[in-house]
C-alpha cells in the first residue's frame, strides 16, 4: 500500500492531535503534592480560585504558572464557591455541594459519600476548613487515609512550604459540616 506525502502528512498531523487532545484530558503523572508544592497562592484572600488553579493544573488543564484566576479576584472578601459554582474553566465544570447550614442535622454520611465517589474516580474535591480567628481556608482532598478519612493539601500567602491536613472528617464534625467543589470534566 503506497501513501502519497499529502496523506502521510494528514495522518502524521491526526496522530499528533490525537495524543495531544489525550494528555490534556489526563491527570498529571506526578503526585498530587508535587503539584501544590509548585504551586502557591498570591494574595491573602485567594484560597478559593487557588484551590480551581490547583485542580486545573493537576488535570493539565493550564501551565504551572497560571494564577489568573487568583490575579482577577485579588482579595476580594466576600467571596464563596458560589463564585464558581456552575463555571466552566478550560474544560472543568465546577459544582457547589451542601451549602446548607450546619449543626447536628448536616448530612455527614452523604457528604463523605459523595467524596468518596468523587476519589474513585479520579476528581479532586476542594473543601472550606477553619483556620482560626472565625476564618475558613481552602483544601483540596487528595486521597483516602487510613480508618476511611481523608489526605489535603493547600497552599497559603507567604509559606514557603504546602499546608497538609489529615484527618478531614474530625474537622468536619468539629464544624457540624461544610460545602464542597467538585466538578465533572466536560471535554
Amino acid at each position: 500500500m503506497k501513501f502519497s506525502a499529502s496523506k502521510f502528512a494528514t495522518t502524521f498531523l491526526l496522530l499528533i492531535i490525537s495524543f495531544s487532545t489525550l494528555a490534556q484530558k489526563r491527570p498529571s503523572t506526578k503526585p498530587f503534592h508535587d503539584v501544590v508544592a509548585q504551586h502557591r497562592q498570591i494574595f491573602d484572600n485567594s484560597c478559593i480560585p487557588m484551590s480551581i488553579e490547583l485542580v486545573l493544573k493537576y488535570h493539565n488543564k493550564v501551565s504551572p504558572d497560571f494564577y489568573d484566576l487568583q490575579k482577577q479576584w485579588q482579595n476580594k472578601l466576600d467571596g464563596t464557591f458560589s463564585n464558581f459554582d456552575g463555571k466552566t474553566i478550560r474544560g472543568l465544570k465546577f459544582k457547589r455541594q451542601f451549602d446548607m447550614p450546619r449543626g447536628d442535622s448536616f448530612p455527614f454520611n452523604k457528604l463523605f459519600s459523595t467524596i468518596d465517589n468523587e476519589l474513585k474516580a479520579g476528581r479532586k474535591v476542594i473543601v472550606s476548613l477553619p483556620s482560626g480567628g472565625g476564618m475558613w481556608h481552602m483544601y483540596v482532598i487528595d486521597r483516602k487515609i487510613e480508618g476511611g478519612d481523608y489526605l489535603a493539601y493547600s497552599r497559603a500567602n507567604n509559606m514557603n512550604t504546602h499546608l497538609t491536613l489529615e484527618y478531614i472528617k474530625r474537622w468536619i464534625f468539629g464544624v457540624k459540616g461544610t460545602d464542597i467543589m467538585t466538578y465533572s470534566i466536560v471535554n
